[in-house]
């Protein structure tokens, strides 16, 4: 049985999961020097861009693709299975544009006028932001950290703070701005998602139009009901897609792990001639697989279930908002223990600094702990849903 098996992929996305998976070559022989560069590299990005991966969210009126979530979990899923880091710079490209879209044609206009192939990035939270208005506009300055893809992108979604009209103070907002006159500071320095270059982005005094410009609390609220049901998913349930490229990262591990063991690798200080004739090891293979199975499942679930909202006239309620949340978080779980079970499986020779499991597993754990990924958070909003306990726990539910 192809250990690699995954749930059927949607009809929409097939054509892209083999688009991906023809790229699959090319982003592994690219992943070395991304991790030593801590950027894509120029051939990585390009065959992506030329592959349509980054129209996944662009909408159809301007010649993207408008992929629904399920979708685009298969395409990112795949996508990670080569190359986390180039997944996670799809992914939080089509997240940043799946709020763009929201914004008015106008904005539409600007961002796709030129063509659907428009990669973007995506900060809320910024350092040392103002954002002070002048005739038609804000000029925004400061620093937006963090943000993962931002050497391909061509505009991000980046945090800044709306004056309130009575002189009061402020409250969150998000523009989007041309990244051309921005600069980038290289910041990012991990031991995982090195190739993402998360680096930091950098504005001073950049002019941002009224029309590019939104509360936070009109973003999160998404009560558009339009009939593009993608722009109606609202920023919490758009976690889901974080988890894809964590999947076909685990799935990449459990092929590594299984091709090693059935290569006949012997089995350390034991009787057991080969790997494969140790129960525990039969054992851990089986949990593993499960694991990430179980993650897979319950991603798919949450999925189905934000589409089918999306293009329903009612919105989704605050109890299925929050089960999607903590289906994130028990996946995110699911495929960090299944990753510790296969790299116990692979022993030691499994961390040397040359071996492709090891930066799998550096590139999982450091995307795990991105915030929205947080699954006692995430059992915190869903419990207090399930008791109609309505304090908030977080503005991303």
């Amino acid at each position: 049985m192809d250990p690699l098996n995954a749930p059927p992929t949607a009809e929409s996305a097939r054509p892209l999961v083999e688009a991906a998976r023809a790229l699959s070559p090319l982003l592994r022989r690219e992943a070395d020097a991304a991790e030593r560069d801590s950027r894509l590299t120029p051939e990585a990005a390009r065959s992506l861009l030329t592959a349509g991966m980054f129209r996944l969210g662009t909408p159809k009126r301007q010649g993207g693709l408008e992929l629904p979530v399920t979708a685009c979990l298969d395409v990112l899923a795949e996508l990670g299975l080569a190359c986390p880091s180039s997944a996670w710079v799809v992914m939080l490209s089509y997240g940043a544009q799946q709020i763009a879209a929201s914004f008015g044609d106008k904005a539409r206009f600007e961002l796709w006028g030129d063509g659907p192939d428009v990669p973007m990035c995506g900060v809320f939270s910024g350092a040392g932001v103002t954002a002070k208005p002048v005739e038609g506009g804000l000029l925004v300055s400061g620093r937006w950290p963090w943000a993962s893809g931002c050497h391909q992108a061509e505009w991000g979604v980046l945090g800044v703070p709306l004056a309130r009209a009575d002189g009061s103070g402020s409250d969150p907002g998000v523009a989007l701005v041309r990244t051309g006159p921005l600069t980038i500071e290289r910041t990012w320095d991990m031991a995982g998602m090195r190739g993402t270059g998360s680096d930091t982005l950098v504005a001073d005094g950049v002019f941002v139009p009224y029309h590019r410009v939104r509360s936070f609390s009109d973003v999160v609220a998404r009560d558009e009901r339009g009939d593009e049901a993608l722009y109606r998913v609202p920023p919490g349930s758009m976690t889901l897609t974080l988890l894809a490229p964590l999947l076909g990262t685990a799935r990449a591990v459990l092929h590594m792990t299984l091709e090693s063991v059935e290569g006949g690798k012997p089995m350390a200080m034991s009787l057991h001639r080969r790997l494969a004739d140790s129960p525990s090891v039969q054992a851990a293979l089986a949990d593993a697989s499960t694991l990430i199975d179980s993650a897979s499942l319950h991603l798919t679930r949450s999925a189905e279930a934000v589409d089918t909202a999306a293009a329903s006239p009612n919105a989704p309620t605050l109890l299925e908002r929050a089960r999607v949340r903590m289906d994130v978080g028990h996946a995110s779980t699911c495929l960090r223990q299944a990753v510790q079970l296969l790299l116990t499986v692979g022993g030691a020779s499994g961390f040397s600094r040359t071996a492709a499991v090891q930066r799998y597993w550096h590139d999982l754990e450091t995307a795990a702990r991105h915030p929205t990924l947080n699954a006692g958070l995430a059992r915190e909003m869903y419990g207090r849903a399930l008791v109609g306990d309505e304090r908030p726990v977080s503005p991303m539910v």
